[in-house]
């Protein structure tokens, strides 16, 4: 069955899905929200959409939207127990960095890979076909759509936005040997989002928007058509919020039950086996995980709100697909790509904050001269260099920012930038399928550490060190590792983080660091409980 088969009309409209990019805090006032001036402006014009679709074939039309702060974060809380949906923001304050905010609904498909088929449900049909090479899938999709960027609103005009499992590497075609896959969740999901909302906290602005298809050949019918459906959008989004309350978190709860899946001593071992390995020749680094049972129910909203107070990252999301929900706050970047630049921003090399300023300062010193750090760190960022370097234009592969020590929540990393001009001929994809999965949470050489993984670990990662983010229909995509993220189902909740072993490793030591990258999960935890009076404010 083909693709266009499958899918079916891109205006039919399935479950809900939110994205969110920006630091946004809770207000004292749940109901504190702001109704501004009706706009009725519409951009683009009628007659530059006209003009754009000689040349794009889905054009997103924006509104002024006329609520204010806080609405995006009311319409998550309202819009998680609606259906599916997805959630990102960014904790950095630099402006140029995260000005713009997204929050999308209404995707038009909904695309899930649990092999060997990939599903396609919309609100009229749900197809399964057999599919043994994703990327490729993907990439035939997204062929199909060509939207143009308006800078004014941000990179993000809706696309495909989800996650991409660590086990998907199964079919990138860099191994030797297949991996265990997980099968209790999908390996990949993916929302086809039209509709979004644009927050531009520069100017505290929203604005919705709705996707305008050429293929009926009628421009002026279709923009007409857009300009009655955002109004009747923007009257729900007011109503959702005037009857959603935020509720709050306690101050203080006891301890959450977590059970680690293994002993102390047995990752110690598993440490002293990689170590092996290593000193025989087999691998340079093996990132090495564990990871945490969680045994109480937990309210994933909950959790986010805490994780999101304790742990500012620059990538944070939420996602929620059927029975099973996703949060995290990642420091880095898997890949992103935009105005035909590949970015990878290797993270390695680990200690723990100070407990004061000076403190801080001397650990930070600590961790630029540690040996075993640094060596850690060369390794990552020659990877990240060769991986951008299959796909990029002869000499382009630059690194624009070199071992930097950088504060996070409980830790301090070494912090790298490396960024590639494209190749002619290579897609998002491509991009995707020979990064997949980051050197940071496999190691080097990337396919042996992968084996060795496999062989050590006593169960598939699943979404664990995978990505999660969007692909455009513009030409640009955004995605996080999958790092510093909790996993809730019925089949099994759980936190999970890494550590890189190398030849000189102790395994004390390599432990430690986990205990340390789980801390801001496990303290999120206990606020979550569902066995907790949750009041709301009046």
């Amino acid at each position: 069955m083909k693709i266009a088969e499958a899918v079916g009309g891109h205006q039919t409209h399935g479950f809900f899905m939110g994205f969110y990019i920006q630091a946004v805090g809770l207000t004292k006032n749940p109901r504190l929200f702001y109704f501004t001036a009706r706009s009725n402006t519409m951009y683009p014009t009628l007659q530059q959409c006209k003009s754009l679709s000689s040349t794009y074939n889905r054009i997103p039309i924006y509104k002024q939207l006329n609520i204010s702060h806080p609405g995006l974060l009311l319409l998550l809380k309202s819009f998680i127990n609606n259906g599916d949906c997805i959630f990102f923001e960014s904790a950095k304050q630099n402006k140029k960095q995260s000005r713009f905010s997204f929050l999308g609904f209404n995707p038009a498909q909904t695309l899930y890979f649990a092999p060997p088929h990939i599903v396609i449900c919309n609100s009229s049909k749900t197809a399964s076909i057999p599919c043994s090479d994703p990327f490729g899938f993907i990439d035939e999709y997204i062929s199909r759509y060509h939207s143009p960027s308006f800078k004014r609103f941000g990179s993000y005009n809706g696309g495909l936005s989800g996650y991409f499992s660590y086990d998907l590497v199964n079919y990138t075609g860099h191994l030797r040997q297949l991996i265990q896959e997980d099968t209790l969740h999908p390996l990949m999901v993916l929302h086809h989002i039209d509709d979004f909302i644009c927050y531009d906290n520069k100017y505290n602005t929203y604005y919705i928007a709705t996707c305008l298809y050429t293929d009926t050949g009628d421009i002026e019918a279709e923009y007409y058509k857009a300009i009655n459906k955002l109004q009747l959008l923007e009257e729900d989004i007011i109503k959702t919020i005037a009857n959603t309350v935020m509720p709050y978190l306690p101050a203080y709860t006891d301890e959450c039950a977590i059970d680690f899946a293994q002993t102390p001593q047995q990752f110690m071992q598993m440490v002293l086996q990689a170590k092996t390995l290593i000193e025989d020749g087999e691998a340079l680094q093996v990132v090495l995980s564990m990871r945490a049972l969680i045994n109480e129910p937990v309210d994933p909203y909950l959790f986010y709100l805490k994780l999101r107070q304790v742990n500012p990252s620059p990538y944070m999301f939420y996602m929620k697909h059927g029975n099973l929900t996703i949060a995290g706050s990642s420091p880095e970047i898997h890949v992103k790509v935009e105005d035909n630049i590949a970015t990878l921003r290797p993270i390695a090399g680990t200690i723990a904050r100070g407990k004061t300023k000076s403190q801080n300062n001397i650990n930070k010193e600590l961790l630029r001269a540690n040996e075993k750090e640094r060596a850690e760190h060369l390794m990552l960022v020659d990877l990240a260099r060769n991986d951008l370097s299959i796909i990029a234009k002869p000499g382009s592969v630059r690194v624009t920012q070199f071992m930097q020590p950088e504060d996070y929540s409980h830790v301090i990393h070494l912090v790298s930038n490396v960024t590639a001009t494209l190749n002619d001929g290579i897609g998002l994809t491509d991009v995707l399928r020979h990064t997949f999965p980051a050197g940071t949470v496999s190691g080097a050489p990337k396919v042996r550490a992968i084996e060795i993984i496999d062989q050590l670990e006593d169960r598939p990662r699943g979404i664990y060190a995978g990505c999660v983010g969007y692909i455009g229909f513009n030409n640009t995509m955004d995605t996080c590792i999958t790092i510093r993220t909790a996993v809730f189902s019925p089949q099994c909740s759980y936190i999970q983080a890494g550590a890189g072993i190398v030849y000189d490793s102790i395994p004390e030591n390599e432990y430690q660091e986990i205990v340390n990258k789980l801390k801001a999960l496990s303290v999120s935890l206990p606020f979550a409980k569902t066995n907790l009076t949750v009041k709301e404010l009046a």
